[in-house]
């Protein structure tokens, strides 16, 4: 497994890559758990080449918020990738992606990054597209894997691949949960046992509004009050919102007719947590 810091390595060596098949390229912020294991056995299935990018991006957090206490284990999580068999390690160092003269940046706009997690987290798009957009230019991936977890952030980055004819495929693979419905997220280290145990309240809530459509309810404010009613009523937790969109474009829905998102975001303690499912209109679930 090689390891590398330094952007024109990794730029050198992805070039060297253009005649030995497919990259499949897993960009992390480290702190690795079954979810990322995921997507990096995907990578190795699918592909020739794998790398997996460990980066704490300032696009996760507000300016001068988070980032400092973010949890890390750069040992452990190279023991895991070593053991998964990753080819390519790229550990880039701040001060190359985002040097102190950048004046150069992508703005997704209109309501797939300005609804939702774009209003809680204003410029968080703005960053987080800027921060892959920049990773993918390095790495030159083929396809590059990320969760149905982080639904608008697959969205946005959708969005921006087809905008800028970026010669990319995502890979997007089902959200890998705890034996109790919890999304895996780094966060939930975070947690102490009675917020981890609030925390459920998620998933219950989402599978409330997946039963009220089974059960014929169409009207997207009927469900949206009810899963916020439900986290609600959870002690400890703080709703963030609940929504029923579009799940390409994040635009609100009048009816439900096709394909829908159910999404809920809640604060529990100072940790927030976004969970979702899909609805492909056909009677599937994506969950």
């Amino acid at each position: 497994m090689r390891i590398i810091h330094d952007l024109d390595e990794m730029m050198e060596t992805a070039r060297g890559w253009l005649s030995r098949g497919t990259v499949g390229f897993v960009p992390t912020m480290g702190h690795l758990h079954a979810g990322h294991l995921s997507l990096i056995q995907a990578a190795r299935r699918e592909c020739e080449i794998s790398v997996v990018g460990i980066f704490v991006s300032p696009s996760r957090f507000k300016p001068g918020k988070g980032r400092a206490r973010f949890p890390r284990d750069l040992a452990r999580d190279l023991f895991l990738l070593d053991s998964a068999g990753v080819d390519v390690v790229f550990i880039p160092r701040s001060h190359d992606l985002y040097p102190a003269n950048l004046s150069t940046y992508v703005t997704p706009t209109g309501p797939l990054a300005e609804r939702l997690e774009g209003t809680l987290n204003p410029g968080y798009f703005r960053r987080m597209a800027t921060t892959v957009t920049r990773l993918f230019q390095v790495v030159r991936p083929d396809i590059a894997y990320f969760s149905q977890k982080d639904a608008q952030t697959v969205a946005v980055l959708r969005k921006m691949v087809r905008d800028l004819n970026i010669d990319i495929t995502l890979g997007i693979l089902p959200t890998v949960r705890e034996q109790d419905g919890l999304a895996i997220s780094t966060r939930n280290a975070s947690l102490s046992r009675p917020e981890r145990q609030a925390a459920t309240v998620l998933y219950r809530a989402l599978l409330a509004g997946k039963a009220l459509i089974q059960g014929g309810e169409l009207r997207p404010p009927v469900i949206e009050k009810a899963m916020g009613d439900m986290v609600l009523a959870e002690p400890g937790v703080g709703l963030n919102y609940a929504a029923v969109c579009d799940p390409e474009t994040f635009q609100e829905l009048t009816v439900i007719t096709s394909r829908t998102l159910l999404i809920v975001s809640a604060t529990i303690g100072s940790i927030r947590l976004t969970d979702n499912i899909l609805w492909l209109g056909d009677g599937t679930w994506l969950i």
